[in-house]
């Protein structure tokens, strides 16, 4: 059997609507579970710092399975998402969420916040969580964390799905909506 931790990336601003402090937990409640999981956390500080921080030092004081490094340059965040077996995202608020679709193009699994519009982007290719329930993100990440099968096909349909969102697309349909509006707008059809 395989003895190497199950390595859980989220990368975010650390900040209050993001539950940091809440992965923590529920990476702790698997830890104690037996289960071997760490969890890499990145991300600039924010309103949600001094919870995380005293969260951290309640359940990890040691730093032995939980680690923060803090904002890292766009460029490098490649590397920390190819080391990462399974990503999580539990913000209970988002317009677009582009750290999730980082995710999902990077190939993880996602265990992520069941709150909108992070369903409408991840639609069936990952396993949701309330985030602001930490047992019930520990139930997500150990449901990916039991079943390789399972990563193994929320990872192919995160990637599958992070396809459809790209800035040209983006470019393309917001250039088409203006011309059409013009046109619209002057009669030209």
């Amino acid at each position: 059997t395989n003895h190497q931790p199950c390595r859980v990336l989220y990368v975010s601003i650390i900040d209050v609507y993001k539950h940091q402090w809440k992965v923590a937990e529920a990476v702790a409640q698997l830890r104690s579970g037996g289960i071997p999981i760490m969890l890499e956390l990145i991300g600039p500080p924010a309103r949600g710092m001094s919870r995380l921080k005293e969260t951290l030092n309640r359940i990890d004081p040691e730093g032995l399975f939980i680690t923060y490094r803090g904002p890292v340059p766009y460029e490098q965040l490649d590397k920390c998402y190819e080391n990462a077996d399974i990503g999580v995202f539990a913000s209970s608020c988002e317009n677009l969420p582009n750290i999730l679709i980082e995710g999902m193009a990077s190939g993880l699994p996602m265990a992520c916040s069941d709150m909108g519009p992070m369903p409408e982007v991840l639609g069936d290719a990952g396993v949701y969580f309330n985030p602001e329930d930490s047992s019930s993100i520990a139930g997500a990440l150990n449901q990916l964390i039991e079943a390789p099968d399972l990563r193994a096909r929320m990872a192919h349909a995160a990637f599958e799905r992070a396809q459809a969102f790209s800035w040209g697309r983006c470019a393309n349909g917001t250039f088409r909506f203006l011309v059409e509006t013009f046109q619209r707008h002057k009669g030209i059809n």
